[in-house]
């Protein structure tokens, strides 16, 4: 029943625009081609970046002892919790309105930087804390520096975190859409907001010809991943002892940079909405505002419960199926949801769904499902494979059924994945506009919202919106934390 849902509710829909490309007359206009170049040359620039940054601080993250490496993991996190809408309007506040750094390409990267680098410092953070400590020794041991023992030994051991880091800050960048919307200019427009802005004028024959485009890379970048993760070693033959020595002395210079680096680029704008309402407090309600949290709520609660009601057998199946072919392939199908642009995923949603004439709530409903379940999948799968096989087996022999297998061995093991999976899904929900915007003509969400009330010039009203989800974001993050020091 899962695997049927999977298939026929969140994964055929999602790609049902590539039908159009099947028989049909592909039209390329320039502006298309134009917002297919800037996104991904944004994405490329922004994963450089993060690459660049990212290892760096996830290496001193790791191997720092300091009593404020709390307070740096939080700031990490941030920014995956807290709604870009929220975000965007905090990085244009900034840059934007205090540096007065006009809309457009810069403000794009500056922006991305932002809510994909914990992307990156998370998957080669996690990598780097599993690397046994001997190797480093015994390398130290022999009289390698610092930098040579992380190009020879250490890299070679978490490339495929740096693989999987750089796919989803690729994909993850050439996906948003709202946040982008608030900082693009007419010049600089990528393809999520171009999609977005074909829908509204009815173009929709451009608008599949861009979403098609997007979710065939979507493809090719997780068919990259496959190959450069499967790919066991990267050569390194050359050693220049001398540069690599006076690099390791680096350290301070070092840490002064990424120091600076995450307070200027990533910490300072982030926060910035909080200094902006204390300047400017303006709280205001009215019944569209009202509305708009009601709808918003109510859509992230429920996509959320029965996601879960389908994406825990989902995820066992992945996790316990003999068949390892057929858990392999739903696992790949499973990435392709997740990496494809939410834009173009409600794009082909709204598509696929009116055709059958649902109402408009219902069909936002069934886009938000869509690209939410991958978030609820993904973590309950891996918690499941690392619970030993041989405790259900145990309670089985010793005359447990299935049900009792799972509800007082299995259950209790997976409830924290099932908990943080759940907070990631209902905040991605709460902070969607691409795939909103795609679907919907009249219901105004409340990160939709906010992306209205910017273009309207009223950022005093949309700042404080942003503040009530920038709260609401960081209370579901402290409980994430408490939930991960239970684990």
């Amino acid at each position: 029943m899962a695997a049927l849902f999977f298939v026929f509710v969140v994964f055929l829909p999602a790609i049902y625009v590539l039908s159009f490309a099947i028989g049909g007359k592909i039209i390329i206009s320039e502006e298309l081609v134009r917002s297919l170049g800037i996104s991904f040359l944004i994405a490329f620039i922004v994963t450089i970046v993060d690459l660049f940054f990212g290892i760096a601080l996830a290496w001193v993250f790791v191997k720092t002892k300091s009593k404020y490496k709390i307070w740096f993991d939080n700031l990490i996190d941030l920014p995956l919790i807290v709604p870009t809408a929220a975000l965007g309007l905090s990085v244009f506040l900034f840059w934007g309105e205090f540096w007065n750094i006009g809309r457009g390409l810069a403000l794009i990267i500056l922006l991305h930087i932002i809510f994909t680098l914990p992307y990156m410092v998370r998957s080669v953070a996690a990598a780097i804390e599993q690397i046994n400590k001997t190797y480093n020794e015994a390398a130290t041991t022999l009289g390698a520096s610092p930098f040579t023992i992380s190009e020879q030994l250490i890299f070679p051991l978490f490339k495929d975190s740096i693989v999987i880091g750089s796919v989803l800050t690729f994909t993850r960048s050439l996906s948003e859409t709202g946040a982008t919307m608030m900082v693009a200019s007419a010049a600089a427009m990528t393809a999520p907001v171009f999609i977005v802005n074909l829908k509204q004028e009815g173009n929709i024959p451009q608008a599949a010809v861009a979403s098609i485009v997007l979710i065939i890379s979507a493809l090719f970048i997780l068919l990259a991943a496959k190959f450069l993760t499967r790919k066991k070693h990267f050569n390194f033959q050359t050693f220049y002892p001398k540069l690599e020595n006076s690099l390791s002395n680096l350290r301070q210079t070092r840490n002064f940079i990424l120091g600076a680096f995450l307070l200027f680029i990533v910490v300072v704008p982030t926060f910035y909405i909080i200094f902006y309402n204390f300047a400017n407090f303006s709280p205001f309600f009215n019944s569209q505002i009202l509305e708009s949290f009601i709808i918003s709520f109510a859509v992230a609660f429920f996509v959320t419960i029965i996601g879960l009601i389908f994406a825990i057998p989902m995820s066992y199946f992945i996790a316990r199926s003999r068949n390892a072919k057929l858990s392999g392939l739903f696992e790949n199908m499973h990435d392709v949801v997740l990496l494809v642009p939410t834009s173009a995923l409600g794009f082909s949603l709204g598509l696929f769904w009116g055709k059958f004439n649902l109402n408009e709530i219902f069909i936002l409903f069934l886009s938000h499902l869509s690209f939410t379940f991958p978030l609820l999948v993904g973590p309950i799968t891996v918690a499941i494979k690392n619970v030993d096989y041989s405790l259900e087996e145990s309670a089985l022999v010793l005359g447990a059924d299935n049900r009792k297998v799972l509800t007082s061995i299995l259950f209790p093991l997976i409830l924290p994945a099932i908990i943080a999976g759940s907070i990631m899904a209902f905040m991605r929900s709460l902070s969607e506009t691409g795939a909103t915007l795609a679907v919907s003509h009249n219901i105004r969400t409340v990160s939709v919202l906010i992306v209205d009330l910017v273009n309207k010039d009223r950022l005093s009203e949309a700042g404080f919106l942003s503040f009530i989800l920038f709260i609401i974001g960081f209370i579901f993050l402290l409980v994430l934390k408490m939930i991960k020091k239970k684990i």
